[in-house]
């Protein structure tokens, strides 16, 4: 299996440190971070959270964008410019934004359109609009504990693609029911439900799912609605 490489950008301005160690975990799962940049005005006092031992406990490199009263996305624009020397790497399989911003959407369908796969990290204020142009959208924070699924409309959610998934009106492959889900909506990510696996939030609602094993390891199996 291909180990990816990715690129990710941090848009300091309205993205949190705090995040900054979770993200590097779940991006370790998609593949190795070989580009890493922020964007801030380093000068501003309010940069005391991405301080220089957080950049070098990650090997982020800073960039500094100058502040400038008559344009407030300088940024958003050198993020930009950045996303797009990136896209004429020819060793990047994946990029990815740090960013709640909606001023990015356009530049998500950019890097999709040039066959990158795009993956976004925003908080819950996060549009609509911008969470489905990504390839996949994580929340943050990244909801990882079982016990955290508490949001009962993940069931709807899991109904629906369960039937428009099922070859013989019965069973659906959990993982043919992740990939559509992913197609439909690129946050309907099982983190964003406080599960690591669409398996595992199945396996929370045995009065709504039906499970049937596929091996002895019982680590494959199809679903069906209960009726």
């Amino acid at each position: 299996m291909k180990n990816k490489k990715i690129a990710v950008f941090f848009d300091c301005e309205n993205i949190s440190a705090k995040y900054v160690e979770e993200i590097f975990d779940d991006l370790a799962k998609y593949g190795e971070a070989i580009i890493k940049q922020s964007f801030k005005d380093w000068e501003n006092s309010n940069s005391k959270a991405w301080n220089k031992e957080l950049h070098e406990e990650f090997a982020i490199e800073p960039i500094q964008v100058f502040s400038n009263k008559n344009y407030k996305n300088t940024a958003d624009l050198r993020i930009q410019r950045a996303v797009f020397e990136t896209m004429n790497q020819k060793n990047i399989d994946i990029i990815a934004l740090v960013t709640s911003d909606s001023d990015f959407r356009d530049l998500v369908m950019s890097i999709k359109s040039n066959g990158f796969e795009a993956i976004g990290f925003g908080e819950s204020k996060t549009p609509v609009s911008l969470k489905n142009a990504y390839s996949d959208f994580i929340e943050l924070p990244i909801k990882d504990k079982e016990q955290d699924i508490l949001d009962k409309k993940v069931v709807d959610i899991l109904k629906e693609a369960i039937n428009n998934t099922n070859d013989d009106g019965e069973y659906s492959l959990v993982s043919k029911v992740g990939m559509y889900l992913k197609n439909k909506n690129s946050s309907y990510n099982p983190k964003n439900f406080g599960a690591r696996t669409w398996g595992n939030i199945i396996k929370k609602f045995p009065d709504e799912f039906e499970i049937c094993y596929l091996n002895k390891e019982k680590s494959m199996f199809a679903v069906k609605n209960k009726k």
